[in-house]
């Protein structure tokens, strides 16, 4: 609970506090200065902010309140915390109602959800225990772009949050001078990756794996056992997967000799191949035959981000900007089929299919809202895009078309028509055969 300015004293902490934070913002001022890096100074601060209060993680959340979201670009974890960097959260009144309203005030607060505000909706009190949060301290920022920093489960200072301010603001500052990341950008890059446990993997097109020491890609990967692999971990990552289980989806309808020793030494090769980028393994494993992600690793995918755009443009009512700029995003990530070169086995293909189908509802959920919104080559552009995905689909042929007509070509627009007519339903054509036919 925030401590009001008149009983900060009693606080018994406060005059270590008020050392500390002379001391701290003294050597942070030290230690930024003539660094011209504003990515180093806000990684500074969230290192500090955790070290500060004795936290799990200190992480900073640029909002876009307008457009209802925010995203965690950064984030500094102890060891064993999970990192939400990458993270898209929804800031709106419709689902985050205390978090807009506080944010908005630009003040200091803290939730604790062993004893919630009764204003927090259930909502925002399952997004905290989703995170691990039993005490989140936050303080907003505005100052040409708005977020806040937030401290997850501090152990020291409590209630005495003027650090989180100012250093909130310090940031804020480097942020006018240099975005960290390009407007929710997730493009695969080593810049991202700010420290050695940082894992950024992309498989919409293609395996890569990038980390602050490089970029591999899937054919520099030269197992294609060992892309399996990693692929089969990363789509169970939240749990460990027995050797009997991957010799399955490894060699699925085959007899194998010594599934076990087969099964490491895949595990072995993918470990050699990735080491010039890993400092640690990314594949881990235990004494009892079981395999799993390294837990202290750092992993943002671009499946994962695909999937929160799409949630999040999917929600019922959501605002019509805000929808379009979600989708938008997730056609973006999209930029080819998940693993397209791996055929053949059940569990990639069903996977496959399934980023698909989100991929295609995405698009038939983002066309008629730029129609509505006047985007007419935004609307062109996207369904070009998906008809090389689903050449067939008569609901995207709709749209393409009466893109064309509003952007004025109709001679195009009617020869697209009669080369896919047989693709549009009844109620399509009708609509399409009129305007053309009062067009000329």
């Amino acid at each position: 609970m925030i401590i009001p300015q008149e009983e900060k004293f009693k606080h018994p902490e406060y005059m270590q506090y008020l050392e500390l934070y002379e001391r701290t913002i003294t050597g942070l001022e030290a230690g930024a200065r003539g660094s011209g890096a504003p990515e180093t100074i806000i990684l500074s601060c969230l290192k500090t902010a955790l070290n500060f209060y004795d936290a799990d993680s200190a992480a900073l959340v640029e909002a876009d309140t307008e457009l209802g979201y925010g995203v965690v670009v950064a984030e500094f974890c102890r060891e064993g915390v999970r990192s939400f960097e990458g993270r898209v959260v929804g800031i709106n009144p419709e689902e985050t109602p205390f978090l807009y309203d506080k944010i908005l005030t630009h003040d200091v607060f803290d939730i604790e959800t062993d004893n919630p505000p009764a204003d927090l909706t259930k909502n925002e009190y399952d997004l905290m225990k989703r995170m691990g949060v039993r005490i989140l301290a936050v303080g907003p920022y505005c100052k040409r772009y708005s977020g806040y920093l937030y401290v997850r489960n501090p152990k020291k200072f409590l209630g005495l949050y003027g650090m989180i301010q100012a250093l909130s603001y310090v940031c804020a500052s480097e942020r006018n001078e240099f975005k960290l990341m390009d407007d929710l950008n997730i493009a695969v890059s080593s810049k991202q990756c700010r420290t050695d446990k940082d894992v950024v993997i992309k498989v919409f097109g293609g395996l890569s794996i990038t980390t602050k020491f490089g970029t591999l890609t899937e054919s520099d990967i030269t197992s294609p056992l060992g892309i399996r692999l990693v692929a089969y971990l990363l789509l169970n990552d939240t749990r460990k997967v027995h050797q009997r289980e991957l010799t399955e989806a490894l060699w699925p309808n085959l007899e194998v000799d010594a599934p076990a020793k087969q099964v490491k030494n895949v595990v072995h090769r993918i470990r050699q191949i990735l080491s010039p980028i890993f400092p640690d393994n990314l594949v881990a494993s235990d004494k009892s035959g079981n395999y799993y992600i390294n837990p202290n690793v750092n992993i943002t995918t671009d499946a994962s981000a695909f999937e929160s755009f799409c949630r999040n443009g999917m929600r019922p009512n959501i605002p019509k900007k805000e929808k379009i700029a979600y989708l938008l995003r997730a056609t973006e990530i999209y930029q080819d089929d998940f693993l397209p070169k791996f055929v053949g086995d059940s569990w990639l293909d069903n996977q496959r299919t399934y980023y698909r189908l989100a991929y295609l509802q995405t698009v038939l959920a983002l066309l008629p809202a730029l129609y509505q919104d006047g985007d007419y080559s935004a609307m062109y552009s996207i369904s070009s895009e998906a008809l090389l995905y689903e050449p067939d689909n008569g609901d995207i042929h709709y749209w393409h078309i009466r893109a064309m007509m509003n952007l004025g070509s109709y001679d195009l627009a009617q020869k697209h028509f009669a080369q896919h007519i047989q693709t549009l339903s009844d109620a399509q054509k009708d609509v399409l055969e009129t305007i053309l036919f009062s067009h000329h």
